[in-house]
């Protein structure tokens, strides 16, 4: 499958919104793809050509007049929605992608934003100085967090490319580590993680993906 690797690089280089729309043309085309409780992230120009909904797996008519916009978040790359609709109460029609495949392609997708963020402070922190000389990226502590991101990274990779979105479970852990390396990779940004439209918005973002769609309790 190659909609996850493409979907990777589409995050890293180019933002959450562009790799969704890639993500979603690449394994549910012409869908609008809610998770198991009823939530959608996703974009405008999506949520705009979608013609049915994919709901955990299973396809179903579309029913707009149902959807309801909670929030839009503005992001570097372009806007997502967070949508939320009722559970369907007819019987929809299996997809022939389900769960477990589109849970796996967004977990490629926030490697590539995790990825992009761990670029992000290495820059920032690598030019900031603590007294005359040392910068903060060779702070002890700081190179440990740096680190510890790095193996998570590593490890996302190797288990993505094994189970090639064959198996949920690995894929909603990949998403536990996601959530985790990023957390602490916004805490080395300080005030400046929290700024609107900044990275640390891309991760808050990244995790409403993983709250959305994996069927286990929120990454923590």
């Amino acid at each position: 499958m190659t909609a996850g690797p493409d979907c990777y690089r589409a995050a890293r280089t180019g933002g959450l919104a562009p790799a969704l729309e890639s993500l979603t043309a690449a394994l549910l085309p012409g869908a609008l793809p809610y998770g198991p409780a009823g939530h959608a992230v996703t974009t405008a120009t999506v949520a705009a050509s979608a013609t049915h909904a994919w709901f955990d797996g299973v396809r179903h008519d579309r029913e707009p007049e149902g959807e309801r916009t909670p929030a839009v978040a503005a992001v570097p790359g372009g806007p997502v929605l967070i949508l939320r609709r009722a559970a369907p109460t007819a019987v929809g029609r299996p997809s022939a992608v389900p769960h477990h495949a589109w849970l796996s392609g967004l977990a490629w997708l926030r490697l590539g934003l995790s990825e992009a963020l761990r670029l992000s402070c290495m820059d920032y922190l690598g030019g900031r100085r603590v007294g005359a000389t040392a910068t903060l990226l060779h702070q002890q502590l700081v190179k440990g967090t740096v680190a510890e991101a790095v193996a998570v990274h590593l490890e996302a990779h190797a288990v993505l490319r094994a189970l090639d979105g064959e198996a949920s479970g690995a894929a909603e852990r990949v998403h536990r580590l996601i959530t985790g390396a990023d957390r602490e990779l916004v805490r080395l940004l300080g005030a400046s993680g929290y700024v609107t439209g900044g990275v640390g918005q891309v991760a808050d973002a990244s995790e409403l993906l993983a709250d959305a769609y994996c069927r286990q309790e929120p990454p923590c």
